[in-house]
């Protein structure tokens, strides 16, 4: 009797942890469609997906997007025409910093646009909670969060909170925080309704209550019994893992199971049964064909794509699995390759989702005409495709680059899609297993590393992944994890380096220069973080840091009686491109009230080239505030004439990889040359940074540069040395001199 209820508890336990795992791959494949779309996924598209994946009844789904206090406004417009609802709005109404509005619901039981960071939503803890462990978070039970109080007050809700962090380069076009977050995808259900599917395909005799025992003190959320039950007799009780919580399950017979049979009714049930059965041996025979030929159609629009055809992401990763397992018993290689068109987001957005779907299609098409039979192709979602190739024996099988060139050459062939001929060219990543991965995450995991460079090579082209771009890849992620923290802690510090006039050999300026000494990390170069920074988005809160830095400095200097000449700020393309910049150096200016004669704005010749025009008029303002303008690393980037004699600036700063050869190469110094006559012809100042031996210098004289920086002069001072550096001592004499 104990071991069979032991074994009913367990079987009951089982089925109930198989159904939460079931909801749990549900919403990942939801988690996958959201961050996987390139565009913005439409209601329509959801409630398909959502319906053709949900394999188990009872639970509702919807993603939440995360929306900061500046976008409401236009967020709410694009919903209006998404939804073809002209009274969107979010809500509940009210001013918040950021929100996280409704945008898709499946099915249609919650309204568009509630705002889960509101006061009003119930489960702000788990929000909170998904957004900062960046995985998969159930709530403790709770009532609905979507009904009044008054409707239903009992505590028998669960909801499943997926994060949505997007890649680096998704967020360029959609909406995120600082670091990437776009929003959460989650679940809900009432842990009832999933009982009355568990417990009856155990026993109707089973008992049954459960508890959320995450922290020390109990919640009770589910009881099939009376107190009393519990209280005399033994129980059974299991443990169960949901996501970051645990579940305690307490089972038990009803009461003796033969004691409760009743054996006249069972035997003539038996007895009608058996009369019965040969009649119906016929008719089960059909439902069992037609029940088969149902569940073959479900099986296949789960693994395949319903716009291209080909796999779909869910069926090609298993299939992925299922491959690697016999090429190990093989012992042969497959290649994993992921191809990804390029500027694809370009066409949807000139032509509309539509005719992209089209191109997709057509795309689609061509892969399955160009690659091999055995080859595997799949769909990602997005502009992405997978393609498996199992690197065999036979002689008939070109060398993997043979087949990434032929793929890019074929795929980059014109398109004739509703009329209009379209060209589109695509970037492919590959990584080979077992060098560079064993399972099916890891490989298209490093597959996607190799196809990221590749677009960063140019796009049009391919990349095999290596053991050092992985390196690469993890210490760039710890790069700008610990600088984030830097951030945070004060782990970064400001150096200033003197800028020398030629002639005079006096002080002129300063440039303000980042350095980060990290405690795991060691000393990093701004050579190596920077470039980090300015691709993963931390250039917007580490400018605003650098800015305001200097203003404490120069006031601090000012309160010592230190007199500083202009102190020269690099600024990064991102900076500039924020309508907020302009307000926020003008909100510092009123804050510390500093001069702003006292400030130098460099820039780089790329933000000029990308954004000429609204560029322009920034650097205008900017000047007219009496601010000096410089161009930094001039000669390196796609140098222009025409940005020199239309905007404001007052400076030209030589890069020093022309400085550092100018004495042994004699080309180099003819640059340099022509950079200075330039300038002064344009009537600009020139600068030469990087100076570090009197020969160099006494060249730049002879060519008439104005200014020189580098080590010849001085190296880059903290903030507390600059009272006592010589330069800037001979300054503030030179001042008290002028004064008297």
């Amino acid at each position: 009797m104990n071991i069979d209820q032991k074994a009913m508890g367990a079987k009951f336990t089982d089925k109930l942890d198989d159904l939460l795992s079931q909801y749990k791959l549900e919403l990942g494949s939801v988690a996958a469609l959201v961050q996987s779309n390139k565009g913005e996924v439409s209601a329509s598209h959801f409630s398909r997906f959502a319906q053709n994946l949900m394999m188990t009844p009872g639970i509702s789904l919807y993603f939440a997007q995360y929306l900061p206090k500046h976008k409401k406004y236009d967020y709410e417009l694009q919903q209006r025409v998404l939804l073809g609802n002209p009274n969107f709005t979010v809500f509940p109404s009210g001013d918040r910093e950021e929100y996280m509005p409704l945008a898709l619901v499946y099915p249609d039981k919650i309204p568009y646009g509630f705002d889960i960071l509101s006061s009003q939503y119930r489960d702000l803890e788990s929000v909170r909670q998904a957004r900062s462990s960046y995985a998969l978070v159930a709530s403790k039970p709770s009532v609905s969060p979507f009904l009044n109080v008054s409707s239903s007050n009992r505590v028998d809700t669960i909801i499943l909170s997926v994060p949505i962090y997007l890649p680096l380069d998704s967020r360029s076009y959609k909406l995120t925080d600082s670091i990437g977050f776009h929003g959460i995808v989650a679940g809900y259900f009432n842990i009832n309704s999933v009982l009355n599917l568990v417990a009856p395909s155990v026993s109707r005799d089973l008992l049954y209550r459960i508890a959320d025992v995450s922290s020390e003190e109990a919640i009770w959320f589910v009881d099939s019994a009376t107190n009393s039950a519990w209280e005399n007799g033994h129980y059974d009780t299991h443990f169960l893992s949901v996501a970051n919580r645990k579940w305690r399950v307490d089972t038990r017979h009803a009461a003796s199971v033969w004691s409760r049979i009743h054996w006249l009714p069972v035997i003539a049930a038996l007895l009608i049964f058996i009369a019965i059965a040969c009649l119906l041996t016929f008719y089960t025979r059909k439902l069992s064909s037609s029940y088969y030929s149902a569940l073959g159609a479900v099986n296949k629009r789960i693994e395949v794509d319903e716009l291209t055809g080909l796999s779909s992401r869910y069926h090609i990763q298993h299939k992925l699995n299922e491959m690697l397992e016999c090429c190990e018993k093989d012992n042969k290689q497959l290649a994993t390759l992921i191809l990804d068109l390029d500027h694809f987001k370009t066409i949807n957005d000139a032509f509309g989702h539509e005719l992209g779907d089209k191109l997709l299609s057509s795309v689609s098409k061509r892969l399955l005409s160009i690659l091999p039979d055995d080859a595997v192709i799949g769909y990602l979602g997005g502009d992405a495709f997978l393609v498996l190739l199992v690197q065999g024996d036979h002689q008939d099988m070109p060398p993997l680059d043979i087949v990434a060139k032929q793929l890019i050459e074929k795929i980059s062939q014109s398109y004739f899609v509703e009329g209009l001929t379209l060209n589109i060219g695509c970037s492919i990543g590959v990584a080979l297993s077992p060098e560079f991965g064993t399972d099916a995450v890891t490989l298209i995991k490093n597959a996607d590393m190799a196809v990221y460079q590749a677009k960063t090579l140019g796009r049009a082209t391919y990349h095999f992944y290596d053991g050092e771009m992985g390196r690469r890849f993890a210490r760039n992620v710890r790069i700008e994890t610990r600088l984030r923290k830097a951030l945070q802690t004060e782990g970064l510090e400001l150096h200033f380096q003197p800028k020398v006039d030629l002639i005079t050999e006096r002080c002129v300026g300063v440039e303000a220069l980042l350095r980060w000494e990290d405690e795991e990390l060691g000393t990093v170069s701004p050579a190596e973080f920077i470039p980090i920074a300015e691709q993963t988005g931390v250039i917007l809160p580490l400018g605003d840091w650098v800015f305001e830095q200097t203003f404490r400095h120069i006031v601090e200097w000012q309160e010592q009686g230190i007199t500083v000449p202009p102190i020269a700020i690099n600024c990064s393309a991102a900076q500039l491109k924020r309508v907020d910049f302009l307000p926020n150096l003008l909100s510092l200016l009123d804050k510390y009230k500093v001069d702003p004669g006292l400030l130098e704005i460099e820039v780089t010749e790329s933000i000029l080239i990308e954004d000429a025009e609204s560029c322009a008029e920034l650097l205008r303002q900017i000047s007219r505030l009496g601010m000096k303008l410089a161009i930094d690393d001039f000669g390196t980037g796609y140098s222009s004439l025409s940005y020199l004699k239309d905007l404001p600036f007052h400076y030209v700063k030589i890069d020093q990889v022309f400085i550092r050869d100018i004495i042994e190469d004699k080309k180099h110094a003819a640059l340099t040359h022509a950079i200075i006559s330039l300038g002064h012809n344009l009537n600009l100042k020139v600068i030469a940074e990087g100076i570090t031996s009197i020969d160099q210098l006494i060249m730049l004289q002879e060519f008439g540069c104005d200014i020189g920086q580098g080590y010849l002069f001085s190296k880059a001072l903290g903030a507390n040395s600059m009272g006592s550096d010589p330069m800037i001592v001979a300054l503030n004499e030179q001042e008290g001199l002028d004064r008297t």
